[in-house]
């Protein structure tokens, strides 16, 4: 399988730059103001960090329209700084793995010491975001940065991570990361150069779902892998626009949900589909530890407690879920974890819970029917979202006004949960027969 690569007009800007020391990757879609503003930062990062290095920022861009590519090159085009800009669209499927990949791509071509990957939605980037991702991989200390940030704690990546990825991660690996799902990442070019061989272009990879994948992969093959804490994450997404009788904004509202739902299904299919493709090794892992991070060029973060936020909107989804997806999680979840959960969607919103152990049982559950079950895998995500969105507003209960401490200590308690429950997936794992259920 080929991976994507940028269209014949930016592969030509490429040929006449020839080099670069440095490659700052920008995936996009439809967004020009945010990833204009991302650009700028961008070079005002190189400015202040790396002024002797040539660097060339790529845009590879999934839209049609040329609005976000204008904007990004003139950011650069407008500073004096030893940058230059490549930017197209890609040959391939559309997704934000499948842009990244023809980003590396590009950057291979360029021979560059390191390559950075920024997610073009942030409005909180700093500068110090380039020499925090760049700083190791540019003195050969490291193959994979991972970003380790305040990221808004129920913005949709964000929540995503805390509740299902991070503390999944740390179970199965017994490494603690503390966004293996960022979209935010930094690479040396062997790294680049072994992920572009490896046939997954055409998976959920190659959407959503390339941050955990590529996560998971570095780390077991023995790259080496570190964190750099960068400050405050915020982005575009972060907040659904207001539902305004307003045709335009209704079709905005309709797209954030679709963001929402394709973002759940791919990085949850993925981290999923992990536990079958390394079945070997995560019922050995009886190590924890956590990998190092790289202080030097961290920010200042805003430490505010989480406002209360209404349960409502998330408890009508998970009693939605409950009608349309019944069937079908008498045959994903134990009948005892049914009940419980049978239990928990009759409560009012100010009485609702959602106990952490249930929801990490519930989790290997899902893991175990979604590959070794007879139903869809696809259908089997899509079901797991409305009880997603039940854990989601209890989490928003336990968090509210609690300091950023306090907040990390809960979800650190919620990994916890899914390390101690792990004799629970080991042993469905081995007994799981279809016709049981």
């Amino acid at each position: 399988m080929y991976h994507p690569i940028l269209r014949p007009g930016a592969q030509r800007q490429l040929n006449k730059i020839g080099k670069a020391d440095l490659v700052i990757g920008l995936p996009t879609h439809r967004n020009p103001q945010s990833a204009a503003s991302v650009t700028g930062v961008a070079v005002a990062g190189v400015k202040l960090h790396y002024p002797d290095l040539h660097t060339v920022i790529i845009n590879a861009d999934v839209g049609q329209e040329t609005t976000t590519r204008q904007a990004v090159e003139a950011q650069v085009a407008t500073d004096g700084v030893n940058c230059q800009v490549v930017t197209g669209r890609y040959e391939g499927l559309l997704g934000q793995g499948n842009a990244i990949a023809a980003l590396l791509d590009a950057a291979l071509a360029l021979d560059a010491k390191a390559i950075i990957v920024l997610d073009s939605n942030t409005q909180s980037i700093r500068p110090n975001w380039v020499a925090g991702l760049a700083h190791l991989i540019l003195k050969d200390k490291a193959d994979l940065v991972l970003p380790r940030y305040q990221w808004s704690p129920l913005a949709p990546g964000s929540a995503l991570s805390d509740l299902i990825v991070y503390p999944l991660f740390r179970a199965l690996w017994g490494k603690s990361v503390r966004h293996p799902a960022a979209p935010d990442f930094a690479l040396s070019p062997r790294l680049a150069t072994a992920i572009l061989d490896e046939d997954v272009w055409e998976t959920d990879v190659a959407a959503f779902g390339l941050p955990p994948w590529l996560t998971t992969y570095a780390l077991l093959n023995q790259w080496r892998v570190a964190q750099a804490a960068l400050g405050e994450k915020q982005t575009s997404l972060d907040l659904p626009p207001r539902a305004y009788p307003n045709p335009a904004e209704r079709r905005q509202f309709k797209r954030y949900n679709l963001y929402l739902k394709n973002q759940f299904q791919n990085v949850v299919s993925v981290m999923l589909r992990l536990v079958y493709d390394y079945r070997d090794t995560w019922p050995r892992v009886d190590d924890f530890y956590s990998l190092s991070t790289l202080t030097e060029f961290k920010s200042a973060v805003n430490s505010n407690p989480v406002p209360e936020q209404d349960p409502t909107p998330l408890l009508d989804q998970l009693a939605i879920g409950w009608t349309e997806y019944r069937a079908l999680w008498k045959r994903i979840l134990t009948p005892d974890n049914l009940s419980h959960l049978e239990a928990l969607a009759t409560l009012p919103p100010d009485r609702f819970y959602f106990p952490s152990d249930l929801w990490a049982r519930i989790i290997y559950d899902f893991a175990v029917v979604f590959n070794k079950g007879e139903n869809d895998p696809y259908q089997i995500v899509q079901s797991l979202f409305p009880i997603y969105q039940g854990r989601l507003a209890a989490f928003g209960q336990e968090i509210a006004g609690l300091s950023l401490v306090a907040r990390e200590g809960t979800i650190s308690a919620q990994a916890v949960e899914f390390e101690e429950t792990r004799p629970y997936l080991k042993k469905w794992w081995k007994k799981y027969q279809p016709w049981m259920r």
